[in-house]
């Protein structure tokens, strides 16, 4: 992947802060995530699943304490970093394919979009890691580095369950998916450890599990008693990325291969977001952009070229 120049750096990092902006006067319950919210995952007393997802609550914690400062002011600190971080990663993902302006537009999208996911939902501190996170798994995915894939999905494991995602896309990724086998079957195991790993450290709690009835409920409008766009957040993750895919699906010719396998697992997260998550909470598909953005772009791409062509040949 190639580092932003530092005109690009300079527009990703005005992108974070107007993310961050966002992010801190949308949500409902600002201070929720450094008040109550990261001394419960460090204390261990946090409801399931999330007192699992401890990457960014211990490392928030550690560097408080590290520099004797305040954990609102580092989690303001490190949420903005963590914005910075996405769509640096996120940029040099689509450089993978594509030119400067592309990269830079398609990042952009999720910059403009993003919001969308900040619906019915406090400030959760794996949100925006998990969209950093889950990118530059895909990008070891794309770029074939394995180990690099190994370490990234360690520390995405470590925040969210959905890394999980990743051992599928390495698995369906490649021309052959009967060589990518064994691979994928030791970063199964190394996910499945770190996942049991967490409950057996942390203590194991349930939580209800079956989402599906409640999702098909969630549907249809919320009461009355909700403000109009409230009652219509089940709609939000549906519009932003079944719009996102039409534009992915409407070009395949010539489309490379990790693009065409990466779709291959949007059914698949889908299916798994309306069993056991909560659909009303858009940030659960998060990780989609990963997946459906780099289609998106070479269909623009390839329409681009098209017109100039055209363009060309009837140039006198």
């Amino acid at each position: 992947m190639m580092r932003p120049p530092a005109s690009i750096l300079v527009l990703l990092a005005v992108m974070s802060v107007a993310s961050g902006f966002a992010d801190l006067r949308m949500r409902q319950y600002p201070q929720r995530s450094y008040a109550e919210f990261i001394p419960r995952v460090v204390e261990g007393t946090a409801d399931a699943p999330e007192r699992y997802r401890v990457l960014v609550p211990f490392t928030t914690h550690w560097i408080a304490g590290a520099l004797g400062a305040p954990l609102s002011a580092v989690w303001h600190a490190t949420r903005l970093a963590w914005f910075l971080a996405a769509y640096v990663i996120f940029y040099a993902y689509l450089r993978i394919w594509f030119g400067q302006t592309a990269s830079l537009l398609g990042t952009a999208v999720v910059a403009a979009t993003l919001p969308l996911t900040f619906t019915n939902s406090w400030a959760h501190p794996d949100h925006i890691a998990e969209l950093a996170l889950f990118t530059a798994g895909c990008a070891a995915v794309a770029v074939n580095r394995p180990l690099l894939l190994a370490a990234v999905l360690a520390a995405a494991a470590l925040n969210r369950e959905t890394a999980v995602f990743l051992v599928a896309l390495y698995l369906l990724a490649g021309p052959s998916v009967r060589a990518r086998v064994p691979i994928a079957a030791m970063l199964a195991i190394e996910w499945l450890a770190i996942y049991v790993g967490l409950r057996a450290w942390r203590g194991f709690a349930h939580y209800d599990y079956a989402q599906l009835g409640r999702n098909l409920q969630f549907l249809k409008l919320l009461p009355a008693s909700y403000d109009p766009y409230a009652r219509a957040y089940a709609y939000f993750g549906l519009l932003l990325f079944g719009g996102l895919l039409y534009i992915a699906l409407a070009q395949a010719s010539g489309r490379p291969l990790f693009m065409t396998r990466a779709l291959w697992v949007v059914p698949i997260m889908a299916a798994v977001a309306f069993t056991i998550s909560s659909i009303i909470e858009t940030r659960i598909f998060t990780p989609l952009y990963a997946l459906v953005l780099p289609s998106v772009i070479f269909r623009w791409e390839t329409a681009d070229r098209t017109i100039t062509a055209r363009t060309t040949a009837n140039q006198p």
